[in-house]
């Protein structure tokens, strides 16, 4: 039987949407946003994941090419589903990608994090690196941190000879400042970790931040007696091994923090000389180590040297963290801790001081009451 003409109609499908509606309904608000926004998403998320973006349209390979902050670790350019992201699975593939990742660049790199123990293995390769790096006249901000527990990384003279650096953060590396420094005069926060340097390579590099506001000196070894010389510094932090610090011109300086430890999990000493510079980490004996700095320490004197700078900078705010190893050293110290300080040390412009020490032991009690004496 023919179907009547009402009743075709009345089977007859309704239309699709059209495409501009369906468009509308998957809106891909992502796209939509600018590229600043899109630059901070995607400094959020490995360097992997952020090259994978270049795939999801033609606009995406520019946000990608103009991304200010790079951040590259061991694992970064590991196979997907590789376990160990502590480790790089194929060096030479590592090295290629980076240098991908580079050339497709289409401004200066603001920001460059780098973390991995290759530095040493290719230092050659990453001396080229950072040559073009320093000197693409756009470096705002740079982090070497060498993850290598046999060597020491070498930093490359175009560092030191950079102009525009305003954060600069080395770890585990070994400082050769250049006696002429060309760079480094608009860095404001200096962080050294775990670094080797002597007392004038120090010296010359902090006077040669004249910018510098905030400087942390987190483990620096070789070095044993740093002067401080930086007119615009507001926040030092000195954490763990025993040094004379003299604060000679710091007239901002506002908040210290001064951390000592003894006894230490692992220590360095030279190799190779001084034209070959190979820093390996052994265990040592805490008691031993202990004995030997402190034969080598004036622990008193240089506590008496470090308050006499903060108090001359008229400084607000001191913390001062002393672990037990060292209270114990600061008691077989051959000079005897003075009642209170010299009146031209007192800390006069002190507001807050914060004290982490074992009150127990006598001659950190005595030190307790120097301070209330001189605050």
């Amino acid at each position: 039987m023919e179907q009547t003409q009402s009743e075709a109609k009345r089977a007859r499908p309704c239309p699709s949407s059209p495409p501009s509606q369906a468009a509308e309904a998957e809106e891909d608000r992502l796209s939509a946003l600018d590229n600043a926004t899109l630059h901070a998403i995607l400094a959020r998320l490995p360097l992997r994941d952020a090259t994978a973006t270049t795939v999801l349209s033609r606009r995406w390979p520019r946000v990608f090419a103009t991304l200010p902050r790079l951040r590259v670790e061991c694992g970064t350019f590991n196979r997907r589903g590789y376990l160990d992201d502590d480790h790089c699975e194929d060096s030479d593939r590592w090295l290629d990608a980076l240098d991908c990742v580079l050339a497709s660049c289409a401004a200066p790199v603001s920001a460059f994090d780098i973390r991995t123990k290759l530095l040493c293995e290719e230092a050659r390769w990453f001396g080229d690196l950072f040559s073009e790096i320093c000197g693409s006249g756009g470096l705002r901000e740079l982090c070497i941190m060498n993850s290598s527990l046999i060597d020491c990384y070498k930093v490359p003279s175009p560092v030191y000879n950079c102009q525009t650096l305003t954060s600069l953060e080395l770890y585990c590396c070994h400082l050769r400042v250049p006696g002429n420094l060309t760079g480094l005069r608009a860095v404001r926060s200096l962080h050294l970790g775990d670094v080797v340097a002597t007392d004038a390579g120090i010296r010359r590099m902090i006077s040669r931040c004249q910018a510098m506001e905030r400087l942390v000196l987190n483990d620096i070894r070789k070095a044993w007696n740093i002067v401080i010389r930086a007119p615009s510094l507001e926040m030092l932090v000195k954490l763990f091994r025993p040094q004379r610090i003299s604060v000679k011109k710091a007239p901002r300086l506002e908040s210290v923090k001064l951390g000592i430890f003894y006894g230490s999990a692992h220590d360095s000493e030279d190799t190779d000389g001084d034209d070959l510079m190979s820093e390996t980490y052994e265990i040592f004996n805490f008691g031993e180590m202990e004995e030997r700095e402190h034969q080598q320490m004036d622990e008193i004197g240089n506590l008496l040297t470090f308050l006499g700078g903060v108090g001359r900078s008229k400084s607000k705010m001191l913390s001062l963290k002393l672990k037990r190893g060292y209270c114990k050293v600061l008691g077989k110290a051959k000079n005897s801790v003075p009642m209170m300080l010299p009146k031209k040390d007192y800390l006069l412009g002190l507001q807050k001081l914060t004290l982490t020490m074992d009150h127990n032991h006598e001659t950190v009690a005595t030190l307790v009451s120097c301070f209330f004496f001189a605050a």
